[in-house]
Parts: structure tokens; sequence; C-alpha cells
């Protein structure tokens, strides 16, 4: 079991956009495992967490662990195919922002396919808010955006005031 440490805002490897994965090279796999790994480290550790994409361990792949209702996976190549648009609003947190929360405006559901480890396609049609909100919050992150970059002013002021 290979753990990383978690790479925190302020550091340019977050704002990087993330390669696409060449399934026919192992060039990715290690980083694979290795993400996989430091998201079942940190769930056992802090109680929590769903979600952990590669730049986040400092990986340059588009990979992003799952561990969640949608299964215990790494998907490869994970891509948001559909968005409703009906959106609501959530409070966010990440790993790599710890000890924040901001409010974010999200799709209320959508539609991502990608790779598993084995190769094959999978698609995951049409994702409750929850989940939905988490795919997005982890595809941001290998487009190199960060929650703070959605933060919705209105709900950040009113906090502030309250």
């Amino acid at each position: 079991m290979t753990v990383r440490e978690v790479v925190l805002i302020g550091d340019e490897r977050l704002r990087q956009v993330a390669l696409a994965v060449d399934p026919a090279k192992d060039d990715w796999r290690q980083d694979a495992v290795d993400l996989a790994d430091t998201l079942a480290d940190l769930k056992t550790r802090l109680g929590f967490g769903r979600g952990l994409a590669g730049p986040q361990i400092g990986s340059p792949w588009r990979l992003i662990a799952f561990d969640c209702r949608l299964g215990t996976f790494v998907a490869v190549n994970p891509r948001i195919t559909w968005c409703s648009s009906e959106t609501f609003s959530v409070w966010d947190d990440c790993f790599s922002i710890p000890g924040r929360k901001v409010p974010v405006t999200r799709s209320r559901t959508v539609t991502f396919e990608c790779l598993g480890l084995d190769g094959q396609g999978r698609v995951f049609e049409r994702l409750e808010p929850d989940l939905a909100e988490l795919v997005q919050h982890e595809v941001d992150h290998l487009d190199g955006i960060l929650m703070v970059d959605r933060a919705e002013a209105a709900a950040l002021e009113r906090h502030a005031q309250s």
C-alpha cells in the first residue's frame, strides 16, 4: 500500500489540466493504485472521503478514485457527458483545502463515462444530487478548477454577515 501526501491549495499542480490516460500504456497505473490507496487511508484515518482526483496526489493523469455508493474503483479518463439544467447549491469541502467549506452551484444530476482499470467502459446515468455534486467536484480537479473558483459570492456574503 502506497499512501501519498495530499497536495494543498497553492501548489501549482492543482491548477494544471490533467493528461488523458493512454490505456495501452502502463505509465499511469501506479498512480491509479496510489490514488485508491490514499483515498482508503484518508477514509480510515479521518472517517470520511468519497473521492480523490489524480492531481490531489501530484499525479498528472485523468484519474479519480471513488469510494461511495457508485462503488470502490478508479475512474480512468472520466468525463461528464450530460448535465441537467436544474441546479442546486451545496456547501463543498475538499481534502486539498482542509478546514474550509464554500457554497457552490452544481447541476442537480449528471451522466458521466469512464474506463475502469480493466479498460472496460462504464456509464453512470443521471446520478442523484449528492453523487452528481461529487463527480462534478472531482472532474473539476482534473481541469485545474477548485471549489473556491466556483464559490457563490452572494452566499459567502450572507454567511459572513451571520
